[in-house]
């Protein structure tokens, strides 16, 4: 039986061998699932991202799929996960140009980016599309991104004309003013200064002291409302409000900003109803409802005034995390059944204020893929081979 006994002992040292070479199964994580959702709305041929209600190419969706790379550091990758100048030409091709203004819809549409091909046109969606085309350019080095570009002047005109009698800006043009799209058109002005000095952005802004006047007219205390009209002040109006003065020309210092920044630290909600909703910023005095859109603002606003160390960091990193939704994509609350792009791109954004959004989204276990046993083929090998290993002692000893 000596040759059983080698046989068995041979087993055993494979065994081991095997043992200590295996490793184990990572479980998927948020990253994994992140990285297959924005995948899987790219659409390749066209080269932008849709949302999960449609196959449409949409402005909105690929802004939120191309600052998720960019914040993850993918989009710097060589080559990287899409064709870059294909994005670029999604852009141009659903900002109207002078060769789509043959009625006077048409008109108001004319210089701003839809949503789609032949949509909506908004402040809101332009604003995506400038950001989008900022972070494209930057890309620099990439094979083409540099051959072909907006329209730049039309982008101006449709800025303009979202310009009020108040001084403030409106989301339509004809529209009443509100303090978000007043940021946002003074965002696209400023960046249009710089990325085209010829331009001379600035001087369509028909009066600077009227449009200091109707933002400080939304102010109340320590906040800001949509609009002079509007009841109370808010987490998103505030923030947009102080980033709105300091895009002004003649705004050195914006008054009031540490106030605002407490105001809003203490909206931050730390003991919550539901313990997923702790961490997350409520948009109102009192009102209870924390939610991904306010957290957006508020650290956005925080981080403008150096005031993120007052955070808590811990509870706000998992209020974040547990807007992701099942299919991989962010939420506007926890727990809701649908999310989208957008949310997903300013999440990777955040988390990213507070350390490294790969690591943070890589090293958090996807929770809708953790539950039962995940079963790697070595140990079933391993397993297969201890039962042989285990019958070959048992008859060799029983022989002996």
């Amino acid at each position: 039986m000596k040759r059983v006994k080698v046989i068995t002992i041979a087993f055993a040292f494979m065994l081991v061998l095997v043992a200590a070479s295996a490793q184990p199964v990572a479980a998927a994580s948020r990253s994994d699932s992140l990285s297959s959702y924005i995948s899987g709305r790219y659409d390749v041929e066209r080269g932008g991202y849709s949302p999960p209600i449609d196959d449409v190419v949409r402005v909105d969706a690929t802004y939120g799929a191309i600052l998720a790379l960019d914040e993850l550091g993918s989009l710097d990758s060589r080559p990287p996960p899409i064709n870059l100048t294909k994005a670029l030409d999604v852009l141009i091709g659903r900002q109207w140009s002078s060769s789509d203004v043959d009625v006077e819809l048409d008109h108001e549409r004319y210089g701003g980016f839809s949503e789609y091909l032949l949509g909506p046109v908004t402040m809101g969606m332009t604003f995506k599309g400038t950001i989008l085309l900022q972070m494209l350019k930057n890309q620099a080095d990439y094979p083409g991104i540099t051959n072909n570009d907006i329209d730049k002047s039309s982008l101006l005109d449709f800025i303009n004309r979202t310009q009020t009698e108040s001084g403030g800006f409106s989301n339509i043009p004809g529209n009443n003013p509100d303090i978000v799209s007043t940021y946002e058109a003074l965002y696209i002005i400023d960046f249009l200064s710089t990325y085209d000095s010829s331009l001379s952005a600035w001087n369509i802004l028909a009066n600077e002291s009227l449009t200091r006047e109707w933002i400080n007219d939304c102010r109340i205390d320590d906040g800001f409302k949509l609009s002079p009209t509007s009841d109370t002040i808010g987490v998103t109006p505030t923030a947009a409000g102080i980033m709105a003065l300091d895009l002004l020309p003649s705004v050195v210092t914006v008054p009031g900003l540490q106030d605002s920044a407490n105001w809003i630290l203490a909206r931050q909600i730390i003991d919550a109803y539901e313990d997923d909703f702790s961490g997350g910023f409520e948009e109102g005095f009192e009102t209870g409802d924390p939610n991904f859109k306010s957290t957006y603002y508020a650290l956005k606003l925080l981080d403008y005034a150096s005031s993120l160390s007052s955070v808590n960091e811990s509870l706000l990193i998992d209020f974040i995390l547990n807007c992701q939704v099942e299919d991989g994509s962010w939420g506007y609350i926890p727990g809701a059944s649908l999310g989208n792009l957008v949310y997903a791109g300013q999440a990777c954004e955040l988390l990213n204020l507070f350390g490294n959004a790969a690591n943070i989204l890589a090293a958090s276990p996807d929770p809708w893929l953790t539950s039962g046993i995940v079963l790697d083929w070595r140990y079933i090998a391993i397993g297969g081979l201890l039962i042989v290993g285990l019958v070959l002692a048992i008859v060799s000893i029983r022989r002996d």
